[in-house]
Protein backbone atom coordinates (compact mmCIF):
# COMPACT_ATOMS: atom_id res chain seq x y z
CA UNK A 1 0.00 0.00 0.00
CA UNK A 2 1.37 3.51 -0.93
CA UNK A 3 0.92 6.14 1.62
CA UNK A 4 1.12 10.02 1.10
CA UNK A 5 1.00 13.08 2.97
CA UNK A 6 -0.47 16.41 3.25
CA UNK A 7 -0.34 19.35 5.21
CA UNK A 8 -1.70 23.02 4.99
CA UNK A 9 -2.31 25.62 7.53
CA UNK A 10 -3.18 29.28 7.35
CA UNK A 11 -3.34 31.92 10.28
CA UNK A 12 -6.78 32.83 8.55
CA UNK A 13 -8.53 36.14 9.51
CA UNK A 14 -6.90 35.69 13.49
CA UNK A 15 -4.68 38.27 14.21
CA UNK A 16 -1.17 37.27 15.60
CA UNK A 17 0.40 34.58 15.44
CA UNK A 18 -1.13 31.29 14.03
CA UNK A 19 -1.28 28.83 17.02
CA UNK A 20 -1.82 25.91 15.29
CA UNK A 21 1.07 23.54 14.30
CA UNK A 22 0.85 21.11 12.12
CA UNK A 23 3.12 17.69 11.00
CA UNK A 24 3.54 14.78 9.39
CA UNK A 25 6.48 12.09 8.44
CA UNK A 26 6.34 9.25 6.38
CA UNK A 27 9.18 6.17 7.03
CA UNK A 28 9.98 4.01 4.48
CA UNK A 29 9.55 0.22 5.74
CA UNK A 30 9.70 -2.52 6.44
CA UNK A 31 7.40 -1.28 8.49
CA UNK A 32 6.33 1.36 6.64
CA UNK A 33 5.27 4.23 8.89
CA UNK A 34 3.14 7.58 8.74
CA UNK A 35 2.89 9.93 12.03
CA UNK A 36 0.30 12.82 11.46
CA UNK A 37 -0.40 15.36 14.61
CA UNK A 38 -2.47 18.57 14.63
CA UNK A 39 -2.31 21.08 17.87
CA UNK A 40 -4.39 24.18 18.17
CA UNK A 41 -2.91 26.59 20.72
CA UNK A 42 -5.78 27.91 22.94
CA UNK A 43 -7.30 30.70 21.66
CA UNK A 44 -6.96 34.05 23.75
CA UNK A 45 -4.78 31.97 26.34
CA UNK A 46 -1.11 32.90 26.24
CA UNK A 47 1.52 31.44 24.00
CA UNK A 48 -0.55 28.92 22.46
CA UNK A 49 1.20 28.71 19.17
CA UNK A 50 4.20 27.75 21.85
CA UNK A 51 2.03 24.66 23.76
CA UNK A 52 0.93 23.63 20.35
CA UNK A 53 4.94 23.54 18.68
CA UNK A 54 5.34 22.15 21.97
CA UNK A 55 3.49 19.17 21.76
CA UNK A 56 3.88 18.31 19.02
CA UNK A 57 7.60 18.65 19.13
CA UNK A 58 7.04 15.64 22.53
CA UNK A 59 4.93 13.52 20.88
CA UNK A 60 8.07 13.02 17.87
CA UNK A 61 10.63 12.78 20.56
CA UNK A 62 8.53 10.05 21.69
CA UNK A 63 7.10 7.99 18.83
CA UNK A 64 9.61 8.62 16.57
CA UNK A 65 12.89 9.66 18.05
CA UNK A 66 13.16 7.22 20.20
CA UNK A 67 12.25 4.49 17.87
CA UNK A 68 8.88 3.51 16.11
CA UNK A 69 6.80 1.51 18.60
CA UNK A 70 5.50 -2.03 17.52
CA UNK A 71 1.99 -2.66 16.89
CA UNK A 72 1.47 -3.83 20.06
CA UNK A 73 3.16 -1.46 22.01
CA UNK A 74 1.23 1.54 19.79
CA UNK A 75 -1.47 2.38 22.28
CA UNK A 76 0.45 2.23 25.30
CA UNK A 77 3.47 4.55 22.99
CA UNK A 78 0.36 6.92 22.48
CA UNK A 79 -0.77 7.57 25.92
CA UNK A 80 3.15 8.05 26.92
CA UNK A 81 3.86 10.35 24.57
CA UNK A 82 0.97 12.45 24.57
CA UNK A 83 0.91 12.35 28.84
CA UNK A 84 4.66 13.31 28.43
CA UNK A 85 3.35 16.39 26.07
CA UNK A 86 1.12 17.87 28.96
CA UNK A 87 3.50 17.36 31.24
CA UNK A 88 6.29 19.14 29.50
CA UNK A 89 3.50 22.02 28.45
CA UNK A 90 2.12 22.24 32.05
CA UNK A 91 5.59 23.03 33.46
CA UNK A 92 6.53 25.24 30.57
CA UNK A 93 3.49 27.58 31.50
CA UNK A 94 4.69 28.01 35.25
CA UNK A 95 7.98 29.44 33.73
CA UNK A 96 6.67 33.20 33.60
CA UNK A 97 3.50 35.56 32.85
CA UNK A 98 4.02 35.53 29.55
CA UNK A 99 3.53 31.55 29.11
CA UNK A 100 1.11 31.40 32.26
CA UNK A 101 -1.99 29.49 30.90
CA UNK A 102 -1.35 28.40 27.90
CA UNK A 103 -2.30 25.22 26.44
CA UNK A 104 -3.49 23.25 23.05
CA UNK A 105 -5.47 20.27 21.48
CA UNK A 106 -3.92 17.48 19.99
CA UNK A 107 -4.72 14.53 17.32
CA UNK A 108 -2.25 12.24 16.24
CA UNK A 109 -2.42 9.25 13.47
CA UNK A 110 -0.02 6.88 13.65
CA UNK A 111 0.35 4.29 10.75
CA UNK A 112 2.16 1.11 10.48
CA UNK A 113 1.90 -0.71 7.18
CA UNK A 114 -2.46 -0.90 7.05
CA UNK A 115 -3.10 -0.45 10.13
CA UNK A 116 -3.82 2.75 12.14
CA UNK A 117 -4.33 3.97 15.61
CA UNK A 118 -5.79 7.57 16.60
CA UNK A 119 -5.39 9.41 19.70
CA UNK A 120 -7.00 12.88 20.94
CA UNK A 121 -7.34 15.40 23.60
CA UNK A 122 -9.69 18.63 22.78
CA UNK A 123 -11.73 19.28 20.04
CA UNK A 124 -9.24 18.78 17.20
CA UNK A 125 -10.59 16.16 14.91
CA UNK A 126 -9.89 13.02 13.12
CA UNK A 127 -12.30 11.61 10.30
CA UNK A 128 -11.81 8.56 8.21
CA UNK A 129 -13.15 8.90 4.37
CA UNK A 130 -14.14 6.19 2.79
CA UNK A 131 -15.54 6.25 -0.79
CA UNK A 132 -18.61 8.25 -0.59
CA UNK A 133 -18.69 8.73 3.51
CA UNK A 134 -17.06 9.93 6.07
CA UNK A 135 -16.84 8.80 9.46
CA UNK A 136 -16.11 10.76 12.63
CA UNK A 137 -13.38 9.11 14.70
CA UNK A 138 -12.76 11.57 17.60
CA UNK A 139 -15.21 13.06 20.29
CA UNK A 140 -15.25 16.62 21.18
CA UNK A 141 -13.75 17.25 24.25
CA UNK A 142 -15.93 20.35 24.80
CA UNK A 143 -18.84 21.48 27.61
CA UNK A 144 -21.87 21.08 25.29
CA UNK A 145 -20.63 17.89 23.49
CA UNK A 146 -20.86 16.71 27.41
CA UNK A 147 -24.27 17.85 27.57
CA UNK A 148 -25.24 15.93 24.51
CA UNK A 149 -24.05 12.92 25.73
CA UNK A 150 -26.15 13.40 29.12
CA UNK A 151 -28.85 14.16 27.26
CA UNK A 152 -29.19 17.71 28.42
CA UNK A 153 -29.07 19.41 24.97
CA UNK A 154 -29.73 17.85 20.73
CA UNK A 155 -27.07 17.95 18.06
CA UNK A 156 -28.74 21.43 16.80
CA UNK A 157 -28.99 23.43 20.16
CA UNK A 158 -24.78 22.22 20.57
CA UNK A 159 -24.00 23.41 17.29
CA UNK A 160 -25.64 27.15 18.17
CA UNK A 161 -24.87 26.93 21.69
CA UNK A 162 -22.80 30.34 23.04
CA UNK A 163 -20.16 27.74 24.85
CA UNK A 164 -19.81 25.57 22.19
CA UNK A 165 -16.16 26.33 21.42
CA UNK A 166 -15.81 26.07 25.78
CA UNK A 167 -12.91 23.13 26.30
CA UNK A 168 -13.54 20.56 29.01
CA UNK A 169 -9.98 19.00 28.28
CA UNK A 170 -6.81 20.05 27.02
CA UNK A 171 -3.12 19.41 27.40
CA UNK A 172 -1.23 21.90 29.68
CA UNK A 173 -4.06 22.77 32.13
CA UNK A 174 -3.30 20.20 34.81
CA UNK A 175 -0.75 17.88 35.92
CA UNK A 176 -2.28 14.82 33.92
CA UNK A 177 -4.41 14.48 31.33
CA UNK A 178 -6.99 12.03 30.30
CA UNK A 179 -6.28 10.43 26.10
CA UNK A 180 -8.78 8.97 23.97
CA UNK A 181 -6.73 6.39 22.31
CA UNK A 182 -8.73 4.54 19.74
CA UNK A 183 -8.44 0.81 18.64
CA UNK A 184 -6.12 -0.14 15.90
CA UNK A 185 -8.01 -0.49 12.54
CA UNK A 186 -7.39 -1.28 9.12
CA UNK A 187 -6.90 0.93 6.00
CA UNK A 188 -8.27 0.25 2.52
CA UNK A 189 -7.22 1.02 -0.78
CA UNK A 190 -8.32 4.62 -1.34
CA UNK A 191 -8.88 5.42 2.24
CA UNK A 192 -8.27 8.99 3.39
CA UNK A 193 -7.44 9.79 7.34
CA UNK A 194 -8.06 13.68 7.95
CA UNK A 195 -6.82 15.54 11.11
CA UNK A 196 -7.94 19.06 11.32
CA UNK A 197 -8.85 22.09 13.69
CA UNK A 198 -12.14 24.02 14.39
CA UNK A 199 -10.80 26.10 11.59
CA UNK A 200 -11.51 23.76 9.42
CA UNK A 201 -14.89 22.04 10.77
CA UNK A 202 -16.30 24.88 11.73
CA UNK A 203 -17.16 26.23 8.57
CA UNK A 204 -17.21 23.23 6.48
CA UNK A 205 -19.82 20.68 6.94
CA UNK A 206 -18.56 16.37 6.95
CA UNK A 207 -20.29 16.32 2.79
CA UNK A 208 -18.06 19.47 1.79
CA UNK A 209 -14.79 18.15 3.57
CA UNK A 210 -15.53 14.38 1.77
CA UNK A 211 -16.27 16.33 -1.65
CA UNK A 212 -13.42 18.44 -1.71
CA UNK A 213 -11.24 15.54 -0.69
CA UNK A 214 -12.65 13.44 -3.24
CA UNK A 215 -10.21 12.56 -6.55
CA UNK A 216 -7.26 14.75 -5.09
CA UNK A 217 -4.08 13.75 -4.74
CA UNK A 218 -3.37 14.58 -0.40
CA UNK A 219 -1.25 17.48 -1.20
CA UNK A 220 -3.98 19.10 -3.61
CA UNK A 221 -6.41 18.36 -0.98
CA UNK A 222 -4.91 20.01 1.89
CA UNK A 223 -4.81 23.36 -0.30
CA UNK A 224 -8.17 23.04 -1.64
CA UNK A 225 -9.76 22.12 1.77
CA UNK A 226 -7.79 25.57 3.58
CA UNK A 227 -8.50 27.41 0.59
CA UNK A 228 -12.38 26.65 0.99
CA UNK A 229 -12.49 27.07 4.35
CA UNK A 230 -11.04 30.64 3.65
CA UNK A 231 -13.31 31.55 1.76
CA UNK A 232 -16.35 30.62 3.32
CA UNK A 233 -14.86 32.58 5.25
CA UNK A 234 -12.91 30.95 8.29
CA UNK A 235 -12.88 32.85 11.53
CA UNK A 236 -10.29 30.99 12.69
CA UNK A 237 -7.12 30.08 12.47
CA UNK A 238 -7.23 26.54 9.43
CA UNK A 239 -5.11 23.43 9.48
CA UNK A 240 -5.18 19.61 7.77
CA UNK A 241 -3.16 16.98 8.06
CA UNK A 242 -4.24 14.16 5.67
CA UNK A 243 -2.71 10.51 4.88
CA UNK A 244 -4.33 8.91 1.21
CA UNK A 245 -3.66 5.36 1.10
CA UNK A 246 -3.48 3.57 -2.75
Amino acid sequence: MNLSIGLKTDRGPREGQNQDSISGVLIDGPPQTALLVVADGMGGAKAGDMASQEAIAVIYEHLIDKGVPSSGDVPGRLLEAITAANSRIYQKSLLSPDTEGMGCTVVVALVIDDVYWIASVGDSRAYLIRGQESYQITDDHTWVNARVKEGLLTLEQAANHSLRHVLDRVLGSETTIEVDIWPDDILESGDVLLLCTDGLYGVLDDSTIRNVILGKSASEAADALIQCALSMPARDNVSVAMLCAD
